[in-house]
């Protein structure tokens, strides 16, 4: 299961106590935009039940790296092993984290695993300082907290007056802001807003340039089409639907790789995939696609693209087929996908203005998808 770490480590299944002292939150948690000499992250966290009108903590503590495993990691498999077994499964709990540092790619990708599979369970963490933000893969995690439906927010003073109240040795005494914590805290939101908006929604301009699907004359304009892709996860339970964005990065991974990436860390099954791509997929994206689907007859996987990539190429042709073979719906783009990828990923409250040829272009690339389908047969395309 996704929270086995094996018999060695159960030592680290336990909070390291209930409160801290003042001296380590004063260092730990000062949410200095450079932090030196603070390696590790404290955990202070709180379970109670959801929708009470006076919340009463069920479990409290605090928790810290400890034998290279991070204190995410510690509560999530002792919330799993402890206390989960005690929780009712009918009743819905809020778990809240206040944190020294956010939570790297790895622990943020086992917490998105652990909120996809306990839907009683919400979570709102903060933080004091965002960790390694310069890494990409950070930022995707944390934009995919969010997306899982976490709530993910710097410590602002009330957030910091809470954590002292209820987690630090106090002595009676009430909570004293350091110098620049307001200032600190705005330069910590700024940078997780400024991810979270470029990470999660497309701007109005980045979307008519990036999924414009006319012909266009200069080579040039075409370079900068940047390979986006818009998934939406529909659960057949009817719960919300899980929204992202993916984009492919120059010499990296490509975004359906990504996107395979994600979905595969969640161990779905039973739901519609929709995606929106502004390129349909290269072959060696195909084909992983096709596998990934041929591996999970119960996940509909719905691809919808807006411009055919080298599509009178041989091995790309043969890599749709394989899509289509493997029983991924492909089509292309028309005025109605165009609209619904707006109002989920753009502006759901202004309305989408098409332009000019947008429905005549649609219709000839899927003829000519149509084409590449028919064309000698799906099994000899793909075979040959």
């Amino acid at each position: 299961g996704p929270f086995c770490l094996g018999c060695s480590h159960r030592k680290c299944y336990s909070p390291i106590r209930n409160v801290i002292s003042q001296e380590t939150f004063k260092f730990h948690f000062e949410n200095l935009p450079f932090a030196k000499k603070r390696k590790d992250t404290f955990l202070c966290y709180e379970v109670t039940r959801k929708d009470c009108d006076s919340p009463v903590s069920l479990h409290h503590g605090v928790f810290k790296n400890k034998d290279n495993i991070h204190a995410e990691i510690c509560f999530l498999y002792w919330f799993h092993d402890k206390v989960l077994k005690v929780l009712s499964p009918r009743e819905e709990f809020k778990i809240t984290w206040y944190m020294s540092w956010s939570p790297c790619f790895e622990c943020a990708e086992q917490v998105v695993r652990f909120l996809a599979t306990h839907h009683n369970l919400s979570l709102d963490i903060f933080f004091s300082r965002l960790y390694n933000i310069r890494n990409p893969e950070n930022q995707q995690n944390l934009c995919r907290l969010v997306l899982e439906g976490a709530q993910v927010a710097a410590m602002d003073l009330y957030e910091f007056e809470e954590c002292w109240k209820k987690f630090v040795d106090n002595g009676g005494r009430r909570f004293r802001p350091w110098k620049r914590l307001l200032t600190n805290f705005r330069y910590q939101d700024s940078k997780l807003q400024e991810i979270l908006r470029r990470m999660s929604l497309l701007s109005e301009e980045e979307f008519y340039s990036q999924f414009y699907n006319l012909r266009v004359k200069h080579l040039c304009y075409y370079h900068r089409m940047k390979p986006y892709l818009f998934y939406q996860l529909e659960w057949f339970n009817g719960q919300e639907p899980l929204k992202g964005c993916l984009l492919s990065e120059k010499g990296k991974q490509h975004a359906e790789i990504l996107f395979l990436n994600k979905i595969r860390s969640m161990e779905l099954s039973q739901v519609t995939i929709t995606c929106y791509l502004t390129w349909s997929p290269c072959p060696n994206c195909a084909w992983q696609l096709a596998a990934f689907k041929k591996d999970r007859p119960d996940l509909i996987l719905h691809i919808y693209t807006s411009r055919l990539y080298f599509h009178w190429k041989r091995p790309f042709q043969k890599g749709l087929c394989s899509l289509w073979q493997s029983g991924i719906l492909v089509d292309v783009m028309d005025l109605p996908q165009f609209t619904d990828c707006w109002t989920n990923f753009v502006s759901p409250k202004r309305p989408f203005w098409p332009w000019k040829g947008l429905e005549k272009t649609s219709r000839r690339t899927q003829r000519r998808l149509c084409r590449i389908k028919e064309s000698r047969g799906l099994q000899d395309l793909v075979n040959d």
